[in-house]
């Protein structure tokens, strides 16, 4: 019964324990052959492993020593890193990206939790971007800089921008909708000219639209259709080559003094009295009326309106006459310096 190894495992039969008070002759207890057994086997296992100089049986320079499919043992080259993997196609919402530290190399695969990949939905999360994007985007767009070139596609809803700060979009399709901010928390907006320091300017907080143009250049063309205010219109400058025409406001006044207000600019005050009524024009720190001002006072009762001088105020008129000459006769003031006025009309 010699020693099975390495054709097969040795069992008790090959390699026995005797106790200490077993024969040493006894039937398969032999001495010699429990010894040559043991000796043969020692001899097989060094001859498959190898020492020093002698070579392992089945081995080349670099093998190691493998498991088989059968369960034995085998002397095999060492595995090089795959050139490919085999991957499947995944239903996973919260897979992690595979990550690696270097363009090449025999690298180790990480993942970021920055990174991550819903294929329910084929969205990629990230918590910041950089570099050239074609396709749709979902969700806030910020930054700092860059810029965004290119035909663009139709936009048919706008999302939140937080900094807008691209320095050319150089292309951009049909906008159909576009909201700044949202009701009761405006944004400002500015549209920028070709010539520094002109701009056009909506700010939410002042709700107001400011235009800054150049002198002598039109900042605001309207070709054809009518423009409506429902409130005041303040005009500073010069009226160009045509006029405004709009409805006069009136105020109708029925005491016997009264003292214009910086919303009479432009209006009809009437005054409406049996009794003889007195209407003061008030210094120009009272009331910062804009040189160039023009208010219509008409009589409109039985007895005559005077229009009085406040402090520091000087009103010129025919003969330094300042009362409107009879019912329904008429005078027009016309602010002509910081404190200084004309009266010219029907005056008695």
């Amino acid at each position: 019964m010699a020693t099975n190894y390495p054709t097969s495992l040795d069992s008790a039969t090959q390699q026995p324990s005797p106790a200490s008070t077993t024969d040493m002759d006894a039937s398969g207890y032999e001495h010699d052959v429990v010894h040559t057994n043991h000796s043969g086997a020692l001899i097989a296992l060094e001859t498959k492993l190898g020492i020093g100089t002698s070579a392992a049986s089945g081995a080349s320079d670099g093998h190691v020593m493998t498991r088989q499919a059968d369960g034995s043992t085998a002397w095999e080259a060492v595995p090089t890193n795959a050139a490919t993997v085999t991957v499947a196609d995944t239903t996973d919402t919260t897979c992690s990206v595979a990550l690696f530290e270097s363009a090449t190399g025999d690298l180790a695969p990480k993942t970021d939790s920055g990174a991550t990949y819903n294929a329910g939905t084929g969205t990629l999360t990230a918590t910041a971007f950089a570099g050239a994007l074609t396709g749709n985007v979902t969700g806030d767009a910020s930054g700092s800089s860059g810029s965004c070139t290119g035909n663009a596609a139709t936009a048919t809803s706008a999302g939140v921008v937080t900094t807008a700060a691209q320095s050319n979009i150089t292309s951009l399709g049909a906008l159909t909708g576009l909201t700044v901010g949202s009701d009761g928390s405006g944004g400002d907006v500015t549209f920028h000219s070709d010539t520094a320091g002109d701009a056009f300017l909506w700010d939410s907080s002042a709700e107001s639209l400011t235009i800054t143009g150049t002198n002598a250049q039109t900042a605001l063309a309207v070709a054809d259709g009518n423009v409506t205010m429902a409130d005041d219109l303040t005009v500073t400058g010069d009226i160009v080559g045509g006029s405004v025409v709009a409805p006069i406001a009136i105020n109708a006044q029925t005491g016997t003094t009264y003292t214009f207000v910086i919303g009479d600019a432009g209006k009809l005050v009437t005054s409406s009295n049996g009794s003889a009524q007195t209407f003061t024009v008030p210094p120009n720190s009272g009331v910062a009326f804009v040189v160039g001002t023009q208010i219509i006072v008409q009589n409109i009762g039985s007895a005559n309106c005077t229009l009085a001088q406040g402090s520091g105020v000087t009103i010129t008129s025919v003969d330094s006459s300042k009362e409107i000459d009879g019912q329904y006769a008429s005078a027009c003031l016309i602010k002509t310096a910081t404190d200084a006025w004309t009266l010219i009309g029907k005056l008695a």
